[in-house]
């Protein structure tokens, strides 16, 4: 319920002052050819993160590729139907449901991903700050304020956690072990797999994570400004740049299914400083959204049907986990 109230909220925002005659005769005039670079670049992203996520397991598990992306291209298929963040869940399940891993393991990756995934974004942000010859909203300014202290602690925990391992560990037992529902050798066991993922980013693993990350958000990048073009929104990349760091800190939030309204009042927020009207920023939004949510929910689908799966058996193997006590 909270998700859609959200969703509603920032669908309102985005759409006040929207004149929907000027949206309309903006997306009848566009060039949807400029659609079919974002469509290609989107599965290349896919490809480089399912890669990404292949080499979180190392040194201890060297899976095939083909289960890691299937499962990859199925959670962002549940994400976009689904509330409540279940394609993170329908991943691990998937994952460690039919490959030898456990899923205190899986679960690490995801945590590390995401984590990677939200340090690039800020790194990203605090970088482009310097070329950014125009005035950002203040939301945007606080944003770029918690992003450097989140880059700091991130930081902070790849350098302190893994000499800390054994302490860590210990506190965490002397907690959790007074509380039932804790006290779990699944949680301990993600818990260790979470500091020595966060310990591997130090290594030549790590730099070659970090640069896999950098090289999938710039053609997100690349997929906003082709997209920008479709609908003949001609502005610096750098805009383009701030567009896909802010939505895609903005889909932290929770929201429904494909962050409906959260996604396209963000970008009308990002564009506002470079003088982009409201109507044209929203019909950017829209397209940007839809090319990106219809692909990668077709590739979530293409993914399971190469894999032997569908959507109702994800859906099946969700319920029995829910029904399954936590180890």
């Amino acid at each position: 319920m909270l998700e859609i109230v959200i969703s509603l909220v920032f669908l309102a925002l985005a759409l006040r002052g929207v004149h929907f005659s000027e949206l309309w005769a903006q997306l009848r005039h566009a060039n949807y050819l400029w659609l079919l670079p974002p469509i290609a670049v989107t599965i290349l992203v896919l490809v480089l993160k399912g890669w990404r996520w292949q080499l979180l397991f190392l040194p201890e598990y060297r899976l095939p590729f083909e289960p890691v992306f299937s499962a990859l291209c199925a959670g962002y298929l549940v994400s976009n139907v689904l509330p409540a963040r279940l394609g993170e869940l329908a991943r691990l399940v998937l994952l460690a449901g039919e490959q030898p891993v456990s899923v205190a393991r899986t679960f690490s990756t995801i945590v590390i991903e995401r984590v990677l995934d939200v340090l690039t974004l800020l790194l990203m942000f605090v970088a482009m700050l310097p070329f950014l010859n125009v005035q950002l909203p203040p939301e945007v300014l606080r944003g770029a304020q918690v992003g450097i202290l989140l880059v700091l602690l991130v930081a902070a925990l790849v350098v302190l956690l893994s000499p800390l391992k054994g302490m860590l560990l210990g506190w965490a037992h002397a907690v959790f072990g007074k509380v039932r529902f804790l006290n779990r050798p699944g949680i301990y066991a993600a818990l260790e797999h979470l500091i020595d993922g966060f310990a591997a980013l130090r290594s030549r693993l790590g730099l070659l994570l970090v640069g896999q990350s950098l090289i999938a958000w710039f053609g997100v990048v690349f997929m906003a400004w082709s997209s920008a073009q479709a609908v003949n929104l001609h502005v610096p990349l750098i805009a383009m740049a701030l567009c896909v760091v802010v939505t895609s800190l903005g889909m932290l939030l929770p929201s429904t299914p494909g962050y409906l309204g959260v996604f396209e009042y963000l970008t009308t927020v990002a564009l506002l400083p470079f003088g982009v009207p409201k109507d044209v920023a929203f019909g950017f939004a829209l397209v940007w959204h839809i090319v990106n949510y219809l692909t990668m929910s077709a590739a979530g689908v293409l993914a399971l049907w190469i894999h032997g799966t569908s959507f109702t058996r994800v859906m099946q193997a969700l319920r029995r986990r829910g029904e399954t006590p936590a180890s």
